[in-house]
């Protein structure tokens, strides 16, 4: 009896008890603020990739077919170094009609994903400051698979983005 009395009044394992019951927490608390960490980052980087696309785009007068993949090959080099594999990109340039209420695809080009066909009327939402007669626009959307680096913990994540701009040194792009 005295010697359980002992073990019971002895202080000395006090720490190595608390630290057991807080190390689960503790790395909880690491890995999932890695993991977010490293989530944010890739998205970041699909929003740089497709303003990089975007903008590099809409700076063209004429542009032939090789040059437009070129530029999507070269942008998700961007996500590096996560994998570009799963990316999803498409450049698309609309041209809304003289009354400003239909709208006209004038070429579609993408990677790992399908290209809108020639003179099809998109039905998305189109933003009200496109709306005007005669204009042209560059549509630039992006996707992409984000694997988690503990896939038996986190599912995998979309990314995507869209973005609207409007050619820089001409009203409209040509594509041969």
């Amino acid at each position: 009896m005295t010697r359980l009395r002992t073990l019971w009044q002895d202080q000395r394992a006090a720490a190595l008890i608390e630290f057991a019951i807080t190390l689960p927490v503790l790395l909880m608390l690491f890995v999932g603020g890695y993991q977010l960490s490293d989530a944010i980052t890739a998205q970041r980087k699909v929003t740089i990739m497709t303003r990089a696309v975007a903008d590099l785009t809409s700076q063209y007068r004429t542009l032939r077919v090789a040059e437009l993949d070129g530029l999507m090959e070269a942008s998700t080099q961007i996500l590096t170094p996560y994998a570009t594999q799963p990316v999803r990109l498409r450049i698309t340039q609309i041209t809304v009609d003289s009354k400003g209420q239909a709208f006209r695809i004038d070429w579609s080009r993408a990677r790992n994903d399908f290209a809108f066909p020639k003179g099809d009327y998109p039905s998305w939402f189109i933003p009200a400051a496109y709306r005007r007669p005669n204009m042209v626009f560059i549509l630039t959307q992006s996707s992409y698979q984000y694997d988690s680096v503990l896939p038996n913990y986190f599912d995998t994540i979309t990314f995507s983005n869209m973005l609207w701009l409007l050619p820089r040194r001409s009203a409209t792009i040509t594509l041969t």
